[in-house]
């Protein structure tokens, strides 16, 4: 076989070779690049999540506890909560500690803040009555808030909890 024909099928294995490297090394990029595109919308739709599923949590409790003067508004745990009473209890809706919290009792006994079970992480509940209206509003660690309004269908207007 003469030099040049060696010379010239070394070359085009050379330049294949080359070409695949390249090929390799430009799809390990774009899988790097695409991974941490992946991370961040992950860690945003779980920060999402969080506050959806508490405003939705706290939305359907009220559904739930929907009875003529059954749901009311007031104060606990140092921040603001919500009271949902049925046939002799009390379900209470707040935020402590970096968490939203719910504490069912017996009406009459008292507990602390930190004896609510841990159901999300949340920075702040707010609850006001605005119009008629219970407003929820959930801030999350990361300081976003989203907010809902929900008008209960036992006529609430918004009292405080005595």
């Amino acid at each position: 076989m003469p030099v040049s024909q060696t010379r010239g099928r070394t070359l085009r294995t050379a330049a294949t070779v080359v070409l695949c490297a390249l090929f390799f090394l430009l799809a390990m990029g774009v899988v790097l690049l695409s991974s941490g595109v992946y991370r961040d919308a992950v860690a945003t739709s779980d920060r999402n999540f969080t506050r959806r599923t508490a405003l939705s949590y706290v939305i359907n409790q009220v559904r739930r506890g929907d009875v003529e003067d059954g749901v009311s508004l007031g104060s606990f745990g140092g921040g603001d909560a919500l009271f949902l009473r049925e046939g002799g209890f009390t379900t209470i809706l707040y935020c402590y500690d970096g968490q939203l919290r719910e504490l069912y009792a017996e009406d009459g006994i008292a507990l602390a803040p930190g004896d609510g079970t841990a159901i999300l992480p949340l920075a702040e509940l707010e609850l006001a009555a605005v119009d008629g209206c219970l407003r929820v509003t959930a801030t999350g660690e990361d300081g976003a808030r989203y907010a809902a309004a929900l008008s209960p269908r036992c006529g609430w207007s918004g009292e405080a909890a005595p």
